[in-house]
């Protein structure tokens, strides 16, 4: 049986947010943080973006004040550890760029990874990228 959620609210201090989020509407507004149920974006799970996440998010990170949640804790440590995966294949590339060219092992696990990420992302895909690999593994 699924557990209903009290909300739960912490003070804000939006001296603390960043310089970009103290100039918007919300800085003369918003006082206390309050619990903000969502669903996955991905997985469908529902969730909870906790009155305490919000103010580390916001006001120890940084982050805008117009960020909200979209993925699941364990949805987004995936897209995290496949972006970690990109950039280490884009360090390799740059690095090596003439001898992975001819890699079809290398070519594969990156587009394969940027066709990974696609599920995690609600937006354009890095198509210019998957482009060249394909022409690349066409020619490999």
């Amino acid at each position: 049986m699924k557990q209903s959620h009290r909300p739960t609210s912490v003070p804000a201090d939006p001296e603390h947010w960043s310089d970009k989020s103290k100039q918007t509407v919300a800085y003369g507004f918003i006082r206390e943080y309050t619990d903000r149920p969502y669903k996955c974006w991905r997985c469908q799970a529902e969730c909870v973006f906790t009155a305490q996440d919000q103010k580390y998010t916001y006001e120890v990170k940084k982050a805008s004040i117009d960020q909200r949640r979209s993925l699941c804790e364990a949805c987004w440590s995936e897209s995290h550890r496949i972006r970690n995966m990109l950039l280490e294949c884009e360090e390799r590339w740059a690095a090596a760029k003439a001898e992975l060219r001819g890699n079809k092992s290398f070519l594969t696990h990156w587009f394969e990874l940027l066709a990974a990420l696609e599920a995690y992302v609600p937006y354009k895909p890095d198509t210019a990228k998957k482009n060249m690999l394909a022409k690349l593994l066409a020619s490999a």
